[in-house]
């Protein structure tokens, strides 16, 4: 962003599903913390992954140590380093550093998350994340559900459905 590094931290599960991202100027412990924060608040305790697999940046470590310190993540979580086990967030990374590289980079910060959270959406949407919404049978249900991730999202405080 006008010709300084930022960095966007993804999060996926062992199913390849994105579960969060978070864009960031520096790539830290706090960063590396509020990503990890951000996808363990829809988890409970005993549905936590009991493994966590990282690439070798020291700020993970800090991060896991940290939301332990503080009771978000469970004690027994393993955190893993193991390069070919990075694997697969590296080979989902791939598409969205394509979509960026046509944009041909931003100005401005908020721009920039915005339309980096669309894209996100539509790779999830892509993946067919969102599949289990077509066969689901309470629709109220599902609209309300849908609605509610676009607005956590997008950080907007309603979305109007029809």
């Amino acid at each position: 962003m006008k010709g300084k590094w930022h960095y966007l931290y993804r999060a996926i599960n062992k199913q390849g599903e994105t579960l969060d991202c978070y864009f960031f100027h520096k790539r830290n412990n706090h960063a590396a913390y509020q990503l990890l924060k951000r996808c363990l608040r829809y988890y409970k305790k005993d549905k936590q992954p009991k493994a966590l697999n990282t690439d070798k940046h020291a700020s993970y470590a800090y991060a896991i140590a940290r939301l332990k310190k503080k009771g978000h993540l469970r004690q027994d979580v393993k955190q893993r380093q193991v390069k070919y086990l990075n694997n697969g967030i590296e080979s989902d990374h791939a598409p969205i550093k394509k979509l960026v590289k046509a944009t041909g980079g931003f100005r401005l910060k908020k721009r920039a998350w915005s339309t980096l959270q669309g894209f996100e959406f539509l790779r999830m949407l892509n993946k067919g994340q969102f599949d289990f919404w077509l066969r689901h049978d309470e629709r109220d249900t599902v609209v309300r559900e849908r609605s509610a991730f676009i607005n956590r999202l997008f950080n907007i405080e309603m979305v109007f459905t029809g």
